[in-house]
C-alpha cells in the first residue's frame, strides 16, 4: 500500500459522539484499522486492543493520538477539506474511506516500515468482521446514510448451549430412550454401535430442533456465523507473535463479549462437550442409582441433570488428551489467541502445556518438545465433526456447501481407488523401491540441515513396527533413547553417539527380521548425514 505517507484524517463516530484526527500517517491509520479487527462495541473498547495490533512503527500509547472530540455534525465538514480520509462508525459498523486514501480489503496484510529510513517495524493483519460494511472511494455525504443491510452479528446463548437447558434436554431424552425398545436393543446387544446410533441422533435433535427461548432459531446456528473472521483474527495474533510481538488475549470485560460468535475451536469442542455429556446420560442409566430413578418417572430428570452437571464441570476443567483443558482452549478461542505450548498470554494466567510429550513413543513429538520447530502451536482441525456424515454437525454453515463437499469427496475417493487398483494391476516390482512406507523421496528434507527430522520419521516407523508386534516397551525406550543422545550430542561426542545408534538399530535387526532394511538404511543415512558439511 503506497500512501505516499502523505496526512491522512480519521474521524470516529460513536453513538452521540465523534472524534477527530487531521494528521495520522499511513502506519497509524492502518494500525487504528486494524482494531475494528476486534468487533468492538465503542471507541473506548477499541483503543483498549491497541497492544494486540501496534508495532514500533506508531505511538506506543493511545493517549499519544491526537484525537480531539468534535460535534459529529462537523465531522462531513472536515472530512470534505482532507485529501485522503478515513471514517469508522460504530453505530452503523461501517468503515468508510475516501479522497486519496488507497482502498483497503476486508481481509489485508501489512508490512509496516518507517516512513524515513523504511526500516522493518512489524506485521499487520487486518480482518474485519462480515457484519462490518466497508465502503470505499465514497463521498462525504454518504457517511450518515442508514445501513444497507441489517447488522447479522451472531448472538451465542451460551446458557442454553452448556447449561440446564441442554442438560434437562439430554435427561429427559435419556429418560424416554430408557422406557423404548431401543434401550431394551442397546443393552440385550450390547454393543457400541447401537448406543452410538442413540447419541448420534439426540445430538441431531439437539442441534436442528428449533426452540422458544431462542426465538425459533436452532442451536445450530448459533455455532455459525463467523468462524473464519475469527479464526483469521487468531491467526493474525499467531503470525504478530511468531514475528516477534506478544501475545495479548482480546479483553473479557466488553459488552458483547459473553454473546460473541464462535470460533471453530470452541465449536469442535462443544461437539465433544455433547457426546460427552449424551455418553454420560447412557451410563447414569446403566447404574442402580440410574435404573431405580428412571423407574420413578418425572422425578428421575432432577436427579439426571445433577449428575450432568457434575459431569460437565469435571470435563471442562480437566485436560484434554493430555493437552489443555476444554476452559482453556474455550477461553483461547474466545479471546482470539492461539495455543502455544509454554506460550505466556497476557491477560490469561494459564499457560498451556503439551504433557503427552514426556511418555511419548513418538520421535517427531520429541524433536517438537526440543524446540526443533519453533513454538509449537496446536489446534483442532474439526475434521471428526464430519465423520458421521451429517450435516447437522458439519462445520459448513449451509448445507450446500456441505453437500458439495461431499460430492468431492465422493469424486476424490473413487480416482483414489481407481488409481490404486490400476497400479496393483500393472505394479511390477522394483528393487531400487524405498524400503519405508511413509517416506519417498531419497533427498533432505528442506530446513533440515542435520537430517535429524528425516531420520525422526524412520524413527518412527521402527516404533511402529515394534509396536504392532506389542511387549516391546523397552526396545522402543532404548530405540529413542538413542537417538535423542545422537540428535543432542556436540560434535566432539557425535560420532560416539552415532556408534551407540547403529548398535541399537543392529540389535533391532537382529531380533526382528522384517526391520533388516530398514535399520540398514536408517544406518546408512547416518553415515550420509556425518559425510555433509555442517551448516554454517
Amino acid at each position: 500500500m503506497d500512501q505516499e505517507n502523505q496526512d491522512i484524517t480519521l474521524a470516529v463516530l460513536d453513538s452521540a459522539n465523534a472524534w477527530i484526527a487531521e494528521s495520522l500517517d499511513e502506519n497509524t491509520v492502518l494500525t487504528i484499522i486494524a482494531l475494528i479487527s476486534e468487533d468492538p462495541t465503542n471507541w473506548q473498547e477499541a483503543l483498549s486492543v491497541w497492544p494486540r495490533y501496534r508495532s514500533s512503527a506508531v505511538c506506543e500509547s493511545t493517549s499519544e493520538l491526537p484525537f480531539e472530540e468534535i460535534e459529529p455534525a462537523a465531522v462531513r465538514e472536515s472530512i470534505e477539506a482532507a485529501a485522503g480520509w478515513v471514517v469508522i462508525d460504530f453505530t452503523r459498523k461501517r468503515l468508510s474511506t475516501g479522497g486519496d486514501f488507497e482502498a483497503i480489503d476486508r481481509d489485508a496484510a501489512f508490512r509496516l516500515e518507517q516512513a524515513d529510513d523504511s526500516d522493518f517495524t512489524g506485521h499487520l493483519s487486518i480482518h474485519l468482521p462480515p457484519w462490518w460494511e466497508l465502503v470505499s472511494d465514497t463521498a462525504p455525504a454518504n457517511l450518515f446514510q442508514a445501513r444497507q443491510s441489517p447488522i447479522p452479528r451472531p448472538i451465542v446463548d451460551r446458557e442454553i448451549l452448556y447449561g440446564d437447558a441442554f442438560l434437562t434436554f439430554v435427561a429427559k431424552r435419556a429418560l424416554e430412550v430408557f422406557h423404548s425398545d431401543d434401550w431394551t436393543k442397546c443393552v440385550q446387544g450390547n454393543t457400541q454401535r447401537d448406543r452410538y446410533a442413540l447419541t448420534v441422533a439426540a445430538h441431531k435433535d439437539w442441534l436442528m430442533t428449533p426452540r422458544e427461548d431462542l426465538g425459533g432459531r436452532i442451536p445450530r446456528q448459533m455455532l455459525h456465523g463467523a468462524i473464519d473472521w475469527a479464526n483469521k483474527v487468531t491467526e493474525g495474533q499467531q503470525s504478530r507473535y511468531e514475528n516477534g510481538g506478544p501475545m495479548i488475549a482480546a479483553p473479557d470485560d466488553w459488552q458483547g463479549y459473553s454473546t460473541a460468535p464462535m470460533g471453530s475451536q470452541e465449536m469442535c469442542i462443544y461437539f465433544d462437550f455433547c457426546r460427552e455429556i449424551l455418553g454420560a446420560g447412557w451410563e447414569w442409566l446403566e447404574t442402580e442409582q440410574g435404573k431405580q430413578a428412571a423407574n420413578r418417572g418425572e422425578s428421575a430428570v432432577t436427579d439426571l441433570v445433577a449428575f450432568l452437571g457434575e459431569i460437565k464441570e469435571n470435563w471442562l476443567t480437566s485436560p484434554l488428551e493430555g493437552g489443555p483443558s476444554p476452559n482453556f482452549v474455550i477461553e483461547c478461542d474466545r479471546r482470539r489467541v492461539p495455543i502455544g505450548d509454554g506460550v505466556h498470554i497476557e491477560g490469561i494466567d494459564a499457560v498451556a502445556t503439551t504433557s503427552h510429550q514426556g511418555d511419548c513413543d513418538c520421535p517427531i513429538c520429541a524433536l517438537m518438545a526440543d524446540g526443533m520447530f519453533g513454538t509449537s502451536f496446536s489446534s483442532i482441525d474439526g475434521h471428526h465433526l464430519e465423520l458421521d456424515d451429517e450435516f447437522a454437525f458439519s462445520m459448513h454453515e449451509s448445507q450446500e456447501e456441505w453437500e458439495d463437499e461431499q460430492g468431492s469427496y465422493q469424486i476424490f475417493e473413487a480416482t483414489i481407488n481407481a488409481q490404486e487398483s490400476h497400479r496393483k494391476e500393472t505394479a511390477k516390482p522394483d528393487p531400487l523401491a524405498s524400503v519405508w512406507t511413509g517416506i519417498r523421496d531419497p533427498r533432505a528434507i528442506p530446513g533440515d540441515p542435520l537430517g535429524h527430522l528425516k531420520m525422526a520419521f524412520m524413527v518412527a516407523e521402527i516404533v511402529s513396527v515394534l509396536q504392532d508386534r506389542g511387549n516391546r516397551q523397552t526396545e522402543i525406550k532404548d530405540l529413542n533413547y538413542a537417538f535423542a543422545v545422537y540428535r543432542r550430542a556436540k560434535p566432539p561426542e557425535a560420532k560416539k553417539a552415532k556408534k551407540k545408534f547403529k548398535r541399537i538399530l543392529e540389535r533391532l535387526a537382529k531380533s526382528h527380521p522384517e526391520l533388516v532394511s530398514r535399520s540398514a538404511d536408517l544406518q546408512s543415512y547416518l553415515d550420509e548425514a556425518h559425510r555433509r558439511p555442517l551448516p554454517l
